[in-house]
């Protein structure tokens, strides 16, 4: 006889392989593109970190108009990230969080410090988002 197909077991090896290369590598996809919304969010908030710098000097300077923006108290005030957006620093699309697709510039608070040299430390709590 001549037989020129392939046998069950050979059809059910060569999907098994195939099922195993689509998982192996869907792993690797999922796991890079996690690993890629992380970082991309912790580049965001250093981009926030540095324009509440930019802000705050800004704002103690009188280069523009921050009185009813924040209030220091004992050296440290609070405020959440939408003043950066309402002041121009950011849009509202930029405030989005990379990992679940949220708008982030109405629960993530901006806390500032000062110490007696004028020196601002920035942090942020995203605690609530």
């Amino acid at each position: 006889m001549n037989n020129k197909g392939f046998t069950l077991i050979e059809m059910l090896l060569t999907i098994t392989m195939i099922a195993l290369i689509v998982v192996v590598v869907s792993f690797s996809i999922n796991s890079t593109l996690s690993i890629s919304k992380e970082k991309s969010y912790n580049i965001l908030k250093n981009n926030i970190i540095n324009m509440t710098n930019m802000y705050i000097m800004e704002c103690e300077a009188n280069t523009i108009n921050c009185s009813n923006d924040y209030v220091w108290n004992d050296n440290k005030t609070s405020f959440y990230a939408n003043k950066l957006v309402l002041r121009g620093y950011f849009s509202q699309e930029e405030l989005i969080n990379p990992i679940n697709e949220k708008d982030i510039s109405n629960c993530l608070i901006v806390n500032v410090l000062v110490d007696e040299n004028k020196v601002y430390t920035v942090s942020l709590d995203d605690s609530k988002c």
